[in-house]
């Protein structure tokens, strides 16, 4: 189905890079650094909490209703609130500051991601396309040994804009010299990634863990990321 293609787009975050395995890990560091046992609030409840309420953050992003720096200022401290902690500006922004530091540091990946990067790098050019920031995620590629894949590294910073908006993936085009018709997207946001993509006229590949019935503007949508390779 994809053959003809010439630029994959991956995102990086839950597609390929496995931020909820990695943010666990850090969130355990920050647990006891912080010493948030002795205000009864376990690690699993720390991580079910953050989770929920950054991934609330990061679709509020996404639909322009907050700026970036929101998520930074409020992830920790709605999430140490709901859990029945208040925490002043200086304790949670000295988390996130923590949690941002050890992020990238982290090299666990989504399930098939060397077999699907080592099997498409000699017959496309494979792009990063991601609403985070650019030195964090360079970071996270080197760390996690797959930097060399890629041709291009394309974030919101560096495009001054983010998924879903037009001016993103208008920057991806002009900077790898591709086509739309050329191009694909591959990614988890059903927003971010596949609207966006979509509505410049790409094709998508929706990477659904979680297999949401709703999903069907997508070309193709899988569940494992190993599934990509059946299309090339």
């Amino acid at each position: 189905m994809f053959k003809h293609k010439k630029h994959l787009f991956f995102d990086l975050d839950h597609t390929l890079w496995d931020f909820d395995a990695n943010a666990y890990d850090c969130l355990s560091e920050i647990h006891e650094s912080f010493g948030l046992g002795a205000n009864d609030i376990a690690l699993e409840d720390l991580y079910q909490t953050f989770t929920r309420i950054n991934k609330e953050l990061w679709t509020k992003l996404e639909l322009n209703e907050i700026e970036h720096d929101a998520i930074r200022k409020f992830r920790f401290k709605n999430s140490l609130e709901a859990l029945g902690l208040v925490a002043g500006t200086k304790m949670s922004e000295a988390m996130n500051r923590a949690f941002l530091d050890l992020l990238p540091t982290k090299k666990k990946l989504i399930d098939g991601c060397m077999e699907v990067l080592e099997t498409l790098k000699p017959k496309y050019q494979l792009h990063i396309l991601s609403n985070g920031f650019h030195k964090i995620q360079k970071k996270k590629l080197a760390n996690s040994g797959i930097q060399s894949y890629f041709t291009k590294v394309i974030t919101n910073d560096i495009a001054d804009s983010r998924k879903p908006d037009a001016g993103i993936f208008e920057f991806a085009l002009k900077k790898t010299h591709a086509r739309s018709e050329d191009s694909l997207m591959i990614g988890d946001s059903h927003l971010a990634d596949i609207m966006g993509a979509k509505n410049m006229g790409w094709d998508t590949v929706h990477f659904d863990q979680k297999d949401n019935p709703e999903e069907l503007l997508s070309t193709i949508k899988i569940t494992k990321l190993s599934q990509l390779l059946q299309y090339f």
